[in-house]
């Protein structure tokens, strides 16, 4: 078998244990060494994930769960994971409830390592995610570019683009990310939205978020997990759009009652501040980009597959992630000034 770049299969049968037939699965994650992304310290490090998972710093986590290991290879230009294989539990698709509770997951996962747990520390983990994440995109030219707003679908759902805010968040986004790096860190997924989150039962029958895809793992401050949960689940409208401010204000609140959980006695206002910092700059660069493609009949068809919505219902929902993401960025700027006085 020669994977591509990357590649997923599941892999599923019958066996006799004890005398009994039963059904097995796991999944086979592989990756072909790619010399683009080959430098540990990039935020698309092709290796990443299964040397997380080879050093055995994925093991018994704290708050969440991820996928056991059932087996590795290395041969140097191809590597290969075969995992457990984790069925949901919760319904396809989340209810706002279901996305509360794994903001309160992700507290104790991140909170625990500000606590009394050890932070893994290794060449290959990210520090500087976000900020990589966001340079590859070229957010401004599509803020700028009239054809991004005028397409009538876009027009009909956001008649008077907020082009100042934008610009200014962009002029800003150096300063954000400088004040978010220079905060106390903490282990965390980094990718942890709706896709990358399975709604699982433990052995008692209990609630429990098993996060897959660890290719982006390594430090962030508290409360940017939260944001990628936010923000990561409506782009792609996983989560319902009218939910949104609801689902981001006890998102986040169950999500400190997560760190508060696990040990942790810091200042809710850093927390916040990382929260709507990390929110605005992770939506507001691709939204723009998104809105420029509507106008493109294959990739708005791609969208509408994806979605699994029409392109009206996609455009009015990140018109209103777009408005919710730039209060945010207001909240932020407001933050820094109250936490620079503080000191």
């Amino acid at each position: 078998m020669q994977p591509g770049v990357r590649a997923l299969y599941r892999w599923s049968g019958r066996a006799a244990v004890d005398g009994v037939e039963r059904d097995w699965s796991l999944i086979l994650k592989a990756w072909l060494r790619d010399a683009k992304s080959d430098v540990p310290s990039q935020w698309n490090y092709w290796k990443r994930e299964f040397l997380a998972y080879s050093s055995g710093m994925l093991d018994q986590l704290p708050g969440i769960a991820a996928p056991r290991l059932l087996g590795a290879a290395d041969e140097d230009q191809l590597a290969y994971l075969w995992l457990e294989d984790v069925s949901e539990a919760a319904a396809a698709r989340w209810l706002t409830d279901r996305y509360v509770l794994a903001a309160r997951h992700l507290g104790r996962f991140n909170g625990a390592y500000t606590a009394d747990r050890p932070i893994p520390d290794a060449p290959f983990l990210t520090r500087t995610y976000l900020r990589s994440w966001t340079a590859w995109i070229p957010w401004l030219d599509s803020v700028r570019s009239p054809g991004t707003w005028s397409n009538p679908i876009v027009a009909g759902a956001i008649p008077a683009p907020s082009l100042q805010r934008l610009e200014r968040l962009h002029s800003k986004a150096a300063f954000l990310f400088d004040r978010l790096e220079a905060l106390p860190q903490t282990f965390s997924h980094l990718d942890a939205w709706r896709a990358n989150l399975i709604g699982a039962r433990s052995v008692s029958g209990g609630d429990r978020t098993v996060a897959i895809d660890w290719s982006f793992v390594g430090m962030a401050p508290a409360g940017q997990e939260v944001a990628i949960l936010v923000g990561g689940s409506h782009i792609w409208l996983d989560a319902e759009p009218d939910e949104l401010p609801t689902m981001s204000e006890r998102s986040f609140a169950e999500y400190v009652e997560g760190l508060r959980d696990a040990g942790w006695r810091g200042d809710e206002r850093v927390v916040r501040f990382a929260y709507a910092a990390s929110a605005a700059l992770y939506m507001a660069p691709p939204l723009p980009f998104w809105l420029s493609r509507i106008a493109d009949p294959a990739r708005r068809e791609w969208l509408e597959r994806k979605c699994r919505r029409d392109a009206h219902e996609i455009v009015r929902g990140w018109a209103l992630l777009l408005n919710h993401m730039l209060g945010l960025a207001d909240e932020a700027y407001a933050l820094v000034e109250q936490l620079d006085e503080r000191h």
